[in-house]
């Protein structure tokens, strides 16, 4: 297993470095032959879990930052993302207004959905979620 890690002040202007960098490891750890939307789901759904922990991530002592970590294993791509913020229960989550067309709540429902496997854990200080995505042949 190969791994990367990035911390990253929790700012808007954060996302684009973080997309970049996801960007950049899936070039380098990913084989060739994966399939055809492998590299634009795992780059939205990793925009979506960044602007979710820039959103909602803001800590209580003022340590506001989020840790991406990327595992690449044989057969699958590991995203970790970290924040400090209070927490959510991801299987309590509502199904997005698709009637009402709002400009938010779709995030976790897109990752739900791109990715193979998605976890969610409330650590001591902290969100970790886990999202991971098989490399399948085109």
């Amino acid at each position: 297993m190969k791994e990367f890690r990035y911390v990253f002040p929790r700012k808007v202007s954060c996302l684009r470095p973080a997309v970049g960098a996801c960007r950049k490891i899936c070039r380098k750890m990913v084989p060739s032959g994966v399939q055809k939307n492998f590299f634009s789901d795992v780059e939205l759904c990793l925009s979506e879990a960044f602007t979710n922990a820039i959103k909602y991530g803001e800590s209580h002592d003022g340590e506001d930052r989020i840790t991406l970590c990327f595992q690449a294993y044989p057969d699958r791509l590991v995203i970790k993302v970290r924040d400090r913020g209070r927490g959510f229960n991801l299987e309590e989550l509502p199904e997005p207004d698709f009637a009402g067309l709002p400009e938010g709540g779709f995030g976790l429902f897109i990752i739900k959905n791109k990715m193979d496997r998605v976890s969610y854990i409330r650590e001591p200080g902290g969100n970790l979620l886990t999202m991971s995505k098989a490399f399948k042949g085109k």
